[in-house]
């Protein structure tokens, strides 16, 4: 279907909420696919994740989603952002260790960009710096990925908090775009 739909020009976008089967126990995806909760234990010690249904094609060049954040849990940690097929990988593969102090989320990794909640900072391929203000519960968080400019932003509650990072010239990888 994906070369078809390719021939005809038919773009195909993200429209619902996918999940990680490795991580499905410490979720609760809504059955309209667009919401999910945080049943796990602790939040400063699993990470889990859901992804969206379709990869962001970049024939789209502009791709903007928002998350409204129903309940900041525990800690606030909460990362909002997109990241690379490969980079999701390495991710769950890293998240997967023995070692529980390892949490390794989109942004700590290359080829990935967050915005976090609990301490306001944009990461962007492993490297973090304070960016925005922290979010919590009732915050709307707008993430912004533009192909054709090579840039990253989000916004809060509808404003925009300006550039969080540039994608680098050799990203050929398609995106997916990712909710923890």
């Amino acid at each position: 279907m994906e070369e078809s739909a390719s021939r005809n020009n038919i773009i195909i976008l993200p429209t619902s909420l996918d999940f990680d089967d490795e991580k499905l126990q410490f979720l609760s995806i809504d059955a309209d696919r667009l919401s999910v909760k945080y049943i796990g234990p602790d939040d400063y010690k699993v990470a889990a994740m859901t992804l969206a249904n379709n990869p962001i094609p970049q024939e789209c060049e502009v791709f903007y989603f928002e998350v409204k954040i129903i309940d900041k849990g525990e800690n606030g940690m909460i990362g909002v952002g997109f990241c690379t097929k490969q980079s999701l990988k390495t991710i769950r593969s890293n998240t997967e260790s023995d070692d529980s102090n390892i949490i390794l989320m989109p942004g700590q990794e290359k080829n990935s960009w967050s915005y976090h909640g609990d301490d306001g900072y944009s990461f962007s391929s492993k490297s973090g710096e304070l960016y925005g203000p922290p979010y919590t519960t009732d915050d709307i968080i707008g993430c912004y990925l533009n192909y054709r400019n090579k840039i990253i932003f989000y916004t809060k509650n509808g404003v925009s908090l300006g550039p969080a990072c540039f994608l680098p010239n050799d990203l050929n990888d398609t995106l997916s775009n990712i909710l923890q």
